[in-house]
């Protein structure tokens, strides 16, 4: 394979993992949220922001990939290596998404039970 096209297959890698995993966690946050939020468009701005958010940072990550000129089977296992690092990007964004409503969640005024 071409260094080009092992730069575009982990792109494409990246953004497809990224935004599968976003329309799966997209309907869980968003009622997170809603509870958090009050409202179903100030919910609404933070899902979008977090979706950026989590596809954004790991096509940043997989955007700084160059790809040395070696053997075809060593072009695999580096972009390999980078697909794992830009996933390591989507796993930080995700984690401090996590911390962000948890802090959030346990602050929340509760409603009391009577």
């Amino acid at each position: 394979m071409e260094t080009i096209e092992i730069y575009l297959l982990q792109i494409v890698v990246t953004g497809a993992i990224s935004l599968a995993v976003v329309l799966y966690l997209r309907p869980h946050l968003r009622r997170i949220l809603t509870d958090l939020c009050g409202t179903q468009e100030r919910a609404q701005f933070w899902v979008v922001f977090s979706s950026i958010l989590l596809v954004g940072l790991p096509l940043i990550f997989s955007m700084g990939y160059n790809p040395l000129e070696s053997a075809p089977e060593m072009l695999f296992f580096d972009a390999a290596s980078q697909v794992r690092f830009n996933l390591l990007g989507f796993l930080m964004a995700l984690l401090g998404i996590g911390c962000i409503v948890s802090f959030f969640a346990l602050v929340a005024p509760r409603q009391s039970a009577k």
